[in-house]
């Protein structure tokens, strides 16, 4: 279990406001404080600059854009609840391919790998003791905790992070959805070009340059540009669509595998690069097991080889075995052609008989 964990920061609005600056920045996802000022709020609330937030009033944030962030914390009635991570926590988390969790805040983050009680926790629940292994037990009764740490980390491990599609709901204001849709000649599809603010769209997690997967569960792959308008206006006032920014989009051709729903929340594929490099090291390791175990027979063999096709060895002793068994029954072939050979102890009887 890591030191390093993310940090709640509970803040009680003031005339003058929070006294922190949020931003974003090039390069790289998510919004960042960019300065707190003294004497306020967000520095009493130990709200430090660098910071990444990750949570607001309970809601993750992570994907949003700049105004949604903006627009949550204006919204809020009371303390504002931010959950944030330092620069280095946020590192640890992105090398562990895990997701920011508000248990992490009470419980620590739960490192993959490390012999900690989660680890332990597993074993008990898979019904294997682990007896062997020397590791002293806690004092007292700690089940309760293992199998709450063993939650958190199961949890981890089926939300790992990763470029995922995004399923986004809105329902028709007065002027529409406030998005406007294009395609273009390069690529094939149709894309999100630009997205009002304030407007459904935006509140939906709908961003430029977004590709449309689905449109009410209903794949749109392949369609043209007026059937994928015809399919949101189908909908009525509300439309659900399926959609992948361009890294996600390119992630997903790697594995060789369409975004569906169940990406949003659910495991993610690997790309198929990686599935493909593990067959072939299978592969090569029977592969050469399977001639170790043929070729060192053959060089003991003192009875002929069979009438069969001999199997491709890996040195030049199958080559020389198949030469000779080729010349053997090409000279019983010619041996076959020619008249059976004469018996001279007869040789009058058949002049006679003629």
């Amino acid at each position: 279990m890591s030191n390093l964990r993310p940090r709640l920061c509970v803040l009680e609005k003031e005339s003058s406001g929070y006294g922190f600056h949020l931003h974003g920045e090039k390069g790289k996802t998510g919004q960042f404080i960019r300065l707190v000022e003294p004497d306020t709020p967000a520095s009493a609330a130990g709200l430090l600059a660098g910071d990444r937030l990750v949570f607001v009033n309970g809601e993750s944030v992570e994907g949003e854009s700049h105004q949604q962030v903006v627009t949550r914390i204006r919204a809020t009635s009371g303390a504002l609840e931010l959950i944030v991570v330092d620069p280095a926590t946020a590192e640890l988390l992105q090398k562990h391919n895990l997701l920011c969790r508000k248990e992490f805040v009470t419980e620590g983050i739960p490192l993959p790998g490390q012999d900690s009680d989660s680890d332990r926790g597993d074993a008990q629940s898979n019904g294997t003791p682990r007896e062997s292994t020397p590791v002293p037990r806690e004092n007292g009764d700690a089940s309760s905790e293992r199998s709450g740490r063993l939650s958190v980390s199961s949890s981890t491990k089926e939300e790992r992070a990763g470029p995922r599609p995004r399923l986004c709901h809105m329902k028709r204001g007065p002027s529409g959805y406030g998005f406007n849709l294009h395609s273009e000649k390069s690529k094939p599809g149709q894309f999100i070009r630009a997205v009002d603010e304030d407007s459904p769209a935006q509140r939906a997690g709908l961003k430029p340059q977004d590709k449309i997967i689905q449109v009410n569960r209903v794949s749109v792959i392949g369609m043209q540009h007026s059937e994928v308008v015809a399919a949101i206006k189908a909908g009525g006032d509300e439309t659900t669509m399926l959609v992948v920014d361009a890294e996600t989009e390119e992630f997903f051709k790697r594995c060789n595998v369409l975004p569906t729903e169940e990406h949003v929340t659910g495991p993610l594929p690997e790309p198929a690069s990686e599935r493909a490099s593990e067959e072939e090291a299978v592969t090569v390791e029977r592969k050469t097991s399977s001639a170790s175990n043929t070729s060192l027979p053959a060089v003991t063999r003192s009875s002929p080889p069979p009438e069969m096709e001999p199997a491709p060895a890996a040195d030049g002793l199958g080559l020389g075995m198949s030469l000779a068994q080729a010349k053997e029954r090409a000279r019983q072939k010619r041996a076959a052609k020619k008249a059976p050979a004469m018996d001279w102890s007869k040789r009058n009887e058949l002049f006679s008989n003629l």
